[in-house]
């Protein structure tokens, strides 16, 4: 990522403390049938660190919203601190205290809202723990009123901190342009006496300002123009805005959306076993409000000249030629290079020296936003497969062929139902092309879940690429594909806590049936599961639906008595992070383990995970490559089929950085890179 296009986000619902809100409160007045909210607990985000309490809960049925209070000691007095409207939480789920002191340590409870107001009992309380370190500003604060999304968005710098939903003027009346808060005023009475709080002026005649009392149609009513010109907020948030801006505040009335222009979401890769001096891409975009970034790693002790040649779907080359600096990485935003700002393409990288090499796209098409990444492959192959592809409900499922080669190549796609029924689709790719196949097109397999191989007359490259509404989740995630099945795959990642749901695909290519047994790798145990996959078809595993692998973080190995292939998929839906990641796993553990990508600044996460497959214990090291040259090392130990997290946030040196990554162990393990992104493509 680089930082001319990695304008980053950390959307969050920011809670600065007004001394109104301390208000001390032995036990809220219990409404009848509002059960306290369960399942309240602190979310340890990199970008809260030192700065805030990051708090969630599960919803409750039929609230209107929901009071937070806050207690310096296990059993002390509690003190309301905010509040959360129910919509605001169905939609993004996470409460942000910010007034908090580093170093100490806080005890929180939340209570229920009904809809006459009435409060329920509090939760049980849990604990938080703020880090020492402090943090620099991000930068001088800014708000965006979006007409079109009915949203406020609230800048620090170039980070966006909070968004809450908002109310603007009937019939176009709230002017447009650009504006400062001109002043605050803690109680206005307005138009035909209606009395608004927290007034924050904006023009002589117009302010930001709570929903006027007297009215409950604000819940259902807020996020549709309803004001005479005003910009109204819900009861339960609008003081926030009010302490967080001060006078002269900047404020910006637009009808641009930025919600289509806000891109969050998550990706995951495996790492490359070796570095290689070739490598190929069947999949790049750079049209309709994609993005697409090549990133380039040199692990080793001299710089090295790269040249990329991107390969159009009309055949036409474009070529590139980078430098990349020893022990760093190199970041081409491929929109930028002339001729590639709207076009389909496949890429090759040539080096005099071994590199490691992925692609990164991002992307805002209508309400889908995320970003996926994919490592690219060393050499073409007449045969790739995929575990993973599904038509079915709101998914979309498109496999990319790249035909690198001075000859036309004929492919054939082969579908493998759930059930074993089979599908073959025959195709040309012309040479130095790409080709796209949209499979929800296809009969039969427009509307199910599937494996797929590919087979062609010569070598060719393959990614699988998908996009979906899953709930409350609008992503996509991609994939290379395996060039052969195998026994065995290893996989370091898994998750099946609150907000993430974990899936297993297994493809049996083959033409007998095969048992599969997975060994689960969890913190304190692990666990077996065995499963029947028949010939020419695909398994998918729930891992959530599996006893005792509920609501935790797992690594796992596939064994397979038959040659298959495995994918891992993940869907994450906490906060505006909301998006879905997907990974082949890798049918060999390794010594050493290469990730070009790696992200810190504003709102992104890396994560770096590990799993010790073996009966020995690990002894693994991390370097961190920074695009300055940089490294920073780490050392772990990773217990005997055992797995371990390292997230790059937390090290010192990797603060708002851009990075590549190099894994070495003293016995063979799995490593995998998670990242969770919130960033914006301006306004």
């Amino acid at each position: 990522m680089t930082k001319k296009v990695m304008v980053t986000i950390a959307i969050a619902v920011l809670m600065m403390v007004p001394c109104m809100f301390l208000a001390l409160a032995d036990a809220p007045a219990e409404a009848d049938t509002m059960p306290p909210p369960a399942g309240l607990q602190a979310l340890r985000r990199g970008q809260d660190a030192s700065i805030r309490v990051a708090l969630t809960w599960d919803a409750v049925e039929g609230a209107y919203g929901y009071n937070v209070y806050r207690s310096d000691t296990p059993d002390g007095p509690l003190a309301r601190i905010g509040g959360k409207a129910a919509d605001s939480m169905l939609y993004y789920p996470v409460f942000l205290d910010d007034g908090v002191e580093p170093g100490r340590g806080y005890f929180y409870a939340v209570s229920s809202v009904d809809e006459d107001l009435d409060e329920g009992p509090f939760s049980s309380r849990v604990y938080a723990f703020v880090d020492a370190a402090a943090r620099a500003a991000a930068g001088p604060k800014s708000i965006v009123c979006s007409l079109s999304d009915q949203r406020l968005y609230f800048f620090e710098g170039d980070q966006l901190v909070n968004i809450t939903r908002c109310s603007t003027g009937l019939n176009n009346r709230t002017p447009t342009g650009h504006f400062r808060i001109l002043s605050h005023t803690r109680m206005n009475v307005g138009l035909g006496g209606a009395v608004c709080d927290y007034w924050m002026a904006f023009t002589s005649a117009h302010g930001m300002h709570s929903w006027p009392r007297g009215s409950r149609t604000y819940e259902t009513g807020l996020g549709a123009p309803a004001s005479h010109g005003c910009i109204r907020q819900h009861p339960m948030e609008a003081y926030w805005p009010y302490y967080w801006a001060p006078n002269g505040t900047p404020l910006t009335v637009t009808y641009a959306s930025l919600g289509r222009r806000t891109i969050a979401g998550c990706h995951s890769s495996g790492g490359a076993a070796v570095s290689s001096p070739v490598w190929y891409f069947a999949e790049g975009y750079t049209a309709e409000g994609y993005d697409t970034y090549l990133l380039l790693s040199n692990p080793g002790e001299a710089g090295i000249e790269a040249q990329v040649s991107y390969q159009k779907e009309s055949g036409e080359v474009v070529e590139h030629l980078c430098a990349i600096a020893p022990h760093s990485r190199h970041t081409i935003a491929v929109d930028g290079i002339p001729g590639m700002d709207a076009a389909a393409f496949s890429m090759r990288v040539d080096a005099n020296g071994p590199i490691v090499a992925e692609r990164a796209m991002y992307f805002a098409a209508g309400r889908k936003t995320d970003g996926t990444v994919s490592l690219g492959v060393t050499q073409p192959s007449p045969d790739w497969y995929f575990a993973e592809g599904y038509t079915a409900e709101s998914f979309d499922t498109y496999l990319l062929l790249s035909n690198p080669g001075d000859d036309v190549v004929h492919a054939w796609v082969h579908f493998f139902l759930d059930d074993g029924e089979t599908y073959e689709h025959g195709l040309r790719i012309e040479p130095h092309s790409r080709y796209t196949v949209m499979v929800d097109s296809l009969p039969v397999v427009g509307a199910t879940s599937f494996s797929m191989q590919v087979h062609a007359d010569g070598p060719v490259v393959a990614e699988r690429a998908m996009y979906f509404t899953k709930g409350y989740i609008h992503g996509g995630h991609a994939s290379a594909g395996a060039p052969r099945p195998s026994h065995t795959w290893f996989f370091a990642e898994g998750c099946t806590r609150q907000f993430f749901q974990s899936y297993i695909l297994l493809g049996n290519p083959g033409v007998l049936d095969t048992i599969v047994a997975i060994d689960y790798l969890l913190s304190g145990t692990n666990l077996r599961y065995e499963y029947l996959v028949k010939a020419h078809s695909r398994m998918t595993i729930p891992v959530a639906s599996q006893g005792g692998l509920e609501g935790t973080d797992m690594a796992f190995t596939v064994y397979s008595t038959e040659p298959i292939v495995a994918e891992r998929a993940v869907y994450y839906d906490l906060d505006s992070h909301r998006g879905g990641h997907a990974a082949m796993g890798s049918p060999q553990a390794s010594l050493t383990w290469y990730f070009a990508e790696g992200y810190t600044d504003g709102a992104f996460d890396t994560y770096i995970l590990l799993s010790n497959p073996t009966v020995t214990p690990a002894n693994v090291e991390v370097a961190f490559q920074r695009d300055d040259g940089a490294v920073f090392t780490r050392g772990y130990a990773v217990p005997p089929l055992r797995r371990a997290t390292v997230h790059a946030d937390e090290i010192p040196g990797l603060e708002r950085a851009s990075f590549s990554t190099v894994v070495r162990s003293d016995v063979p393990v799995m490593a995998e890179r998670a990242m969770y992104f919130v960033m914006a493509r301006g306004y």
